[in-house]
């Protein structure tokens, strides 16, 4: 069984000398760190990450890394990833080379929510519920899991499993 967790980056400041220069708040902080301990319930096995190189993408995957603990060999910063559609997101889902059963992508809206919409299997549960009323909020998660390789993931071929989001302010 495959498993992707879709995260998008954390509360950024919003300006910065360059869009890719944007940091997090000290909310975003705290919001991701939280992520994090929440996603260790998910993130088991071998597993490999895809973040997007943007400052907010890197700082929201390094506070949840804090909590998965993945070696930094198990972390690649495709430039693609930034300003990257769902499909093309799916497409470095694709390649990934090797087994691991667990991919954790760090990215930005829209494509992280155009990700989960567009492999969302069209099971109505818990998740796909909450989904569905809340969006994909900053630091949001979602797990999809996949009985199959990597390179076979097709849309709507993923179960929603979880949805995470934080709490409004």
């Amino acid at each position: 069984m495959k498993q992707l967790v879709v995260v998008r980056h954390a509360k950024a400041e919003g300006s910065a000398s360059t869009d890719l220069a944007r940091a997090l708040t000290r909310r975003g902080h705290d919001d991701a760190r939280r992520r994090g301990e929440q996603l260790t319930d998910f993130v088991t096995g071998t597993a490999l990450a895809l973040v997007s190189p943007a400052v907010r993408t890197r700082e929201t995957f390094d506070e949840v890394n804090a909590s998965l603990g993945l070696a930094p060999a198990h972390v690649a910063y495709p430039p693609s990833l930034y300003e990257a559609s769902a499909h093309r997101v799916l497409q470095e889902v694709r390649a990934v080379d090797g087994e691991p059963s667990t991919i954790v992508v760090v990215g930005h809206n829209p494509s992280m929510g155009d990700l989960v919409w567009m492999l969302h299997d069209g099971t109505h549960n818990g998740a796909w519920k909450a989904y569905g009323d809340r969006g994909f909020p900053t630091s949001a998660a979602a797990v999809l899991t996949y009985d199959g390789d990597w390179f076979d993931i097709d849309p709507r071929t993923m179960r929603l499993e979880d949805y995470l989001a934080p709490s409004p302010r």
